[in-house]
């Protein structure tokens, strides 16, 4: 048998849990033609919850596209990808193709291929100047609508990590995608994001080309009666049952996080495999052990940062609610002044150590935590 917990990779069929209300509300939103940001930190499922996602419109006949911008570092990859993603997935033949690249993208000059494993790929040519790149990629983002409407369906093209517009093209090419996305009726946009402080920024600053374009939509933790399921079932699969001390620790060791939440139970499941038994007290030594396997990493991250952000580190690791502004912890963990604090606690959430969450400051890898809190002795040292 197979361990069933998965992370490390997306989540489908049955290693995917939860999210009913999120998937319901992304639904009808994008199907009635809306555009929606989708801000979530990381290691919260997003990309899995977009796959199964659109894995249901095209159940229901919907044309879907799925970007991720990582896979881009430049505005010539960027178009590349679209096309291959958006225009070429969603035409069946050669000639149907050639007439796409004919009629509808003749800016691009496009030299469409059929590759050996009978899969379509083009290649494109954005021009030299700014205004002929900017030309070609605006015919391009509205190609997108004209295919929606010559096919007579709707399209949703989910964009991830939607942030990397910032690095790849910067204000004008913000600019652009708004200038053509807000004219599409045909096709529905989810734009989503693991860095939150910068998609927000994109969506709530007033002088940012995609202020006020769509709903932003913040997606939060699994419900805990979710993970109780879920997790029950699949130790229960080798006759194990999950005793509500032992869920508990679960939870609290992962703050939840879904792929922390399956890395942790991954271990315990072989554990329990080979005859261990499943407590409270094996969940925190099996946490401390994956902790423990990470200090190279850890230890890296914390070199690399100046001493009054480790000693903020050790006051999240302390606090569980996180809170930091109070002259009494900025005293005794000698921070300095509040000011101070603001700048280091801003700059960690920059980092991508820590996150925002009711009010409060959490780790974003909860092990790093567990790591914190054992070698506290050590790090608040020059």
């Amino acid at each position: 048998m197979n361990n069933p917990f998965v992370y490390g990779e997306i989540a489908v069929g049955a290693a995917f849990t939860g999210r009913k209300k999120e998937l319901a509300d992304l639904s009808r939103g994008l199907e009635s033609g809306e555009r929606i940001f989708l801000i979530s930190p990381r290691r919260f499922g997003k990309t899995s919850l977009l796959t199964h996602l659109l894995e249901g419109f095209k159940n229901k006949g919907l044309l879907t596209a799925y970007i991720d911008l990582y896979r881009c570092a430049s505005m010539d990859q960027l178009a590349a990808v679209f096309t291959d993603e958006v225009l070429l997935k969603a035409e069946t033949g050669f000639e149907a193709v050639a007439r796409l690249a004919r009629e509808t993208i003749p800016l691009l000059r496009p030299k469409i291929t059929l590759e050996q494993d009978g899969q379509l790929s083009a290649s494109l040519d954005l021009g030299k100047s700014r205004n002929e790149q900017s030309a070609a990629l605006s015919e391009l983002f509205n190609a997108a609508e004209k295919m929606a409407k010559r096919r007579k369906k709707r399209l949703v093209i989910a964009f991830d990590e939607f942030q990397e517009v910032t690095v790849l093209g910067g204000e004008p090419l913000e600019k652009l995608m708004r200038a053509s996305f807000q004219t599409h009726h045909n096709v529905s946009y989810v734009f989503s994001g693991s860095r939150q402080h910068l998609i927000a920024d994109m969506v709530n600053s007033r002088d940012r080309a995609f202020y006020k374009l769509g709903r932003v939509v913040f997606l939060g933790k699994i419900a805990e009666g979710d993970f109780r399921v879920f997790i029950g079932e699949r130790f229960k699969a080798i006759g194990i049952k999950v005793e509500e001390a032992a869920f508990k620790r679960i939870l609290a060791e992962t703050n939840a996080i879904p792929y922390y939440v399956q890395y942790l139970c991954s271990f315990l499941w072989n554990k329990c495999r080979e005859g261990a038994k499943l407590t409270a007290d094996l969940v925190y030594e099996t946490a401390t052990h994956i902790a423990d396997t990470q200090a190279p990493f850890y230890m890296g991250i914390l070199e690399h940062i100046p001493l009054r952000q480790r000693r903020l580190l050790q006051v999240v690791a302390q606090n569980p609610e996180g809170k930091l502004y109070s002259r009494e912890i900025a005293e005794m963990y000698k921070l300095g002044p509040l000011s101070t604090v603001q700048v280091s606690a801003g700059l960690l959430l920059k980092k991508g150590i820590l996150e925002k969450e009711n009010g409060g400051y959490v780790f974003s890898d909860p092990f790093l935590r567990i790591w914190v809190l054992k070698n506290i002795g050590s790090l608040g040292k020059t």
